[in-house]
């Protein structure tokens, strides 16, 4: 990530027990100043170690106004992210973090009952949202699946909520599919979807015959994607007035810099939608898990890091 996108400096001030596996973290302002605002389905690019960036959902409401939380499930088999938290990290630790950046947000304020889906970790920003459209005073419905109670984040706050408006399902025992659930939710109903892969993937699937404004949904890791070849293409910048030639195994991303040209950029692998840039003319392969494969037939930016031109691309850039 470019260096000048770092502009936080962040404290770890406490450490709490989630669920197995997860634990919350409170981040506060270096120097007590008042931390940048965000709305639910935003997330951090922090600098768990050296060169080692991670994309993290935010906690709503913000618990005070110099300080962040964020929840992190400890992942055996990833990259190292979260390990770092989970094995490393003390009270006191300093980290670079971006300002928040929000690519799955709530939208207009509105009374059409918002469907919220979540799997596992894939709960933080959903249940966010919950909580700010009951702040609101907006209809809601949260469907939220877990291995079983005691592994559950949030439990004791989502389990006393009694008017219906949260359900729980422990896939431990019998509990309803994802399908079952969307089968019976209102073709315009607003969806939005968090989870592991294979939850975002029949999601895009379930839904792919709905209208593309309505249907909203993150990944929290990068999904295998059919990449197909990467031939080379040129690209035409028009706000600076240069060409580049983007080679087979190069990105848009990794062109541009070497070019000299400036752009923010964190994960390089097409999910934090950092590097987003507009597209003026001409056919992308989308290759990224920020634009959903609905969407992308329609979409005018395409992230820089990952996916590249079938054609000459020209960009606002």
């Amino acid at each position: 990530m470019a260096s000048s996108d770092l502009g936080l400096r962040l404290r770890l001030v406490e450490v709490r027990y989630g669920a197995p596996g997860i634990n919350l973290y409170r981040l506060a302002s270096f120097d007590g100043a008042t931390l940048p605002a965000f709305e639910p389905g935003a997330h951090l690019d922090l600098e768990v170690a050296p060169g080692l960036m991670r994309q993290y959902s935010l906690l709503w409401p913000q618990p005070a106004s110099d300080c962040y939380e964020i929840a992190v499930q400890e992942a055996f088999d990833g990259r190292g992210g979260s390990r770092a938290w989970h094995r490393q990290s003390v009270a006191g630790d300093i980290y670079q973090s971006s300002i928040p950046r929000n690519h799955f947000p709530l939208g207009a304020t509105n009374e059409t009952t918002r469907y919220l889906f979540a799997g596992g970790i894939g709960i933080t920003p959903i249940v966010s949202m919950y909580r700010k459209l009951v702040a609101d005073g907006q209809p809601v419905q949260l469907h939220y699946w877990t291995r079983s109670p005691e592994a559950t984040l949030f439990h004791a706050e989502l389990a006393a909520i009694a008017d219906g408006s949260v359900r729980i399902h422990h896939t431990s025992g019998p509990a309803p599919r994802l399908a079952d659930v969307l089968a019976d939710t209102p073709m315009e109903a607003p969806l939005y979807c968090c989870g592991p892969t294979r939850m975002i993937d029949a999601f895009d699937e379930l839904t792919e015959r709905r209208s593309i404004d309505l249907v909203h949904r993150e990944r929290f890791a990068v999904a295998p994607a059919d990449t197909g070849p990467a031939g080379s293409f040129t690209v035409r910048l028009a706000r600076s007035g240069r060409t580049l030639d983007v080679g087979a195994q190069e990105t848009v991303l990794s062109a541009c810099l070497a070019a000299g040209i400036d752009l923010s950029y964190s994960c390089e692998e097409g999910v934090c939608g950092a590097c987003e840039v507009r597209v003026l003319s001409g056919r992308v392969d989308h290759r990224d898990q920020v634009i959903a494969p609905a969407a992308r037939a329609s979409s005018n930016t395409m992230m820089a890091c990952c996916s590249r031109g079938l054609t000459t691309l020209e960009l606002d850039l």
